[in-house]
């Protein structure tokens, strides 16, 4: 996976620096943020062999800004695509599992409070961030919330959700090593199933992400063939 190196550590400082734009009140300079994220996805886009698709949802979406929602896409857009492609890195170049599991519990965190967000129970993520929950519990809150609005299988959504993340939060140091390379793939598995569910999820409800879920998808599949 040579040429991913350099593009790592910038797409990791972009998503910080949105996250802290959009939801912290940063004073960064937007104008160049935006370019740098565009440039940087831009790069994401061939090094997946993406078809242009990455690149041409970032631009469309950065067209959009300022429009409501359009933020917060290109914000998924960015951290969640770069988060698992980190996690097949870390688990292919670095020959770290470890590493990998830890980006997926970033990515499926996140996928998860944008879910709450548009579903309208955002109170379930406050709770467990206070720490008034553990995160299995914050789950299956959110599943049940979703089947109350009659999301097909949540709670299928809910154990992939929680296989993704616990991989990387509950590391087991003292397994095998062809274990720890198992329980990577299968986290970045699963974390590919959930993300994508999320944008199915959200566009049941009628609150889909601002990008093409077709085009989502077929980036999200470049991502698994690299496992």
């Amino acid at each position: 996976m040579a040429g991913f190196q350099a593009l790592d550590k910038r797409l990791s400082a972009d998503e910080q620096a949105l996250h802290d734009v959009l939801w912290q009140g940063s004073k960064a300079d937007v104008a160049k943020l935006r370019s740098n994220i565009q440039r940087d996805l831009r790069g994401l886009d061939t090094f997946l062999n993406a078809g242009g698709k990455l690149r041409r949802m970032a631009a469309a979406l950065d067209k959009e800004w300022g429009d409501p929602g359009a933020g917060e896409s290109l914000f998924e857009l960015l951290g969640h695509t770069y988060n698992i492609t980190a996690a097949t890195d870390h688990l292919g170049r670095r020959k770290d599992p470890k590493g990998a599991g830890e980006h997926i519990a970033d990515a499926v965190e996140s996928v998860s409070i944008g879910v709450c967000s548009n579903a309208g129970c955002f109170e379930f993520v406050q709770e467990w961030e206070a720490g008034k929950t553990d995160f299995e519990t914050y789950a299956g809150k959110l599943a049940d919330h979703l089947q109350s609005k009659g999301v097909f299988r949540a709670g299928e959504f809910k154990r992939q959700l929680v296989a993704a993340r616990s991989f990387g939060k509950d590391f087991d140091a003292t397994a095998p090593k062809a274990q720890h390379v198992l329980g990577a793939r299968a986290a970045i598995a699963n974390g590919l199933w959930v993300t994508f569910a999320s944008t199915t999820i959200r566009a049941a409800i009628g609150s889909p992400p601002k990008f093409s879920l077709d085009d989502f998808a077929a980036v999200l599949d470049r991502v698994a063939r690299r496992v």
